[in-house]
């Protein structure tokens, strides 16, 4: 969806700039209306994807073009009449219709690779609950504002084997959010495995101590943080322990209450979660069968930041890495999770039968 909301901004503001070439009689120009409407959908954009290369220049541009059309704009709200554009309001259209085409050919290259539930055959459903860790969390109403995103993949139909695995709780790192996990939690899900993840945005979840930790900006600053300064990034390991319990204290019992107080979990981490998941399991035997570390993969290349060969190419390439459609790396996370998944089965059928 958020490619598509990209790609409709700049095809709008193409539109736009193009109108002013094509008034040639004493007219209204009712066309114009398409500026003010472009930029409420760039925001609209930000606040629903937060804030990258693509939202922000397609804010930027639809509000130069905005107010580059304010004039025009006026002229229509008071019925007056257009008969013609100025030779520098033509130039102004000529450079903007450029960048926003160039805008739109960097969207469609950089599109990320798209999946769809229904054609693999899998359940895909979000659920977001309001609240804090100070006060708890429960289920928002449409109007009510979220702080905490749950996202459950798994396979349409569930036979009895599926039924004695683990529930996988994915703790995406804040580079990536659950987002750019989904190609490996959809191969989990097409393997048989039930998969969760979640993304917290509330007011005590403080990551950054800043405006930053807002949901339209963190992911952002996180990800500049730790390509500028990488090993001051990787630091801060035990405070990430620390914020990542609070939300395993949150999404265990959450689980447990979805899918049964006998289900066990298997939690796996991506850098952040994985000093945090550890004490958790070791705390918690009875509940956690084991954890898995994304980051130990080392094909894994974009650790820390999720697939991003699939969801985001444009970071993929500053990274060095580059678009695949193949899902490559989704496919092999999820082949060594399973794994992991047949070794935690193995291992409790030979304490079953030693028994």
């Amino acid at each position: 969806m958020k490619f598509y909301g990209e790609l409709l901004v700049f095809v709008l503001l193409f539109i736009t700039n193009l109108r002013v070439f094509f008034v040639q009689h004493v007219r209204r120009d009712p066309l114009v209306v398409l500026a003010p409407f472009t930029f409420i959908v760039a925001i609209f954009q930000i606040l629903a994807w937060g804030i990258d290369a693509f939202t922000t220049l397609g804010l930027l541009i639809a509000l130069f073009v905005l107010l580059s059309n304010f004039h025009a704009i006026f002229r229509y709200i008071e019925r007056l009449y257009v008969d013609h554009y100025s030779s520098l309001m033509k130039v102004w259209a000529v450079f903007t219709i450029m960048i926003s085409a160039l805008a739109l050919a960097a969207t469609i290259y950089f599109a990320p690779v798209e999946s769809n539930a229904r054609t693999l055959k899998i359940s895909k459903n979000q659920t977001y609950y309001k609240g804090n860790f100070r006060s708890g969390f429960e289920e928002a109403g449409p109007f009510s504002s979220k702080s905490l995103s749950f996202w459950k993949f798994a396979p349409q139909t569930a036979g009895e084997s599926e039924a004695e695995k683990p529930i996988v709780l994915l703790s995406p790192d804040k580079r990536g959010d659950t987002v750019n996990y989904t190609p490996y939690l959809e191969q989990l899900a097409l393997h048989g495995v039930t998969a969760c993840s979640a993304d917290f945005f509330s007011d005590d979840g403080q990551w950054l101590h800043s405006y930053g930790d807002k949901k339209i900006l963190r992911r952002l600053i996180m990800v500049i943080q730790s390509t500028v300064n990488r090993q001051r990034f990787e630091a801060q390991r035990e405070f990430y322990s620390y914020n990542v319990s609070q939300e395993y204290d949150v999404l265990i019992p959450l689980i447990l209450e979805k899918f049964g107080a006998d289900k066990k979990i298997l939690l796996v981490t991506d850098f952040m979660a994985d000093i945090a998941a550890e004490d958790f399991a070791k705390k918690n035997p009875d509940v956690i069968a084991g954890v898995f570390k994304l980051s130990d993969i080392e094909e894994y290349k974009s650790s820390g930041y999720g697939c991003i060969e699939q969801t985001d190419p444009l970071l993929a390439m500053v990274l060095g890495l580059r678009r695949d459609k193949s899902l490559k790396t989704p496919k092999l996370l999820a082949e060594k999770t399973l794994e992991m998944l047949k070794q935690i089965q193995h291992d409790k059928t030979a304490v079953s039968d030693a028994e």
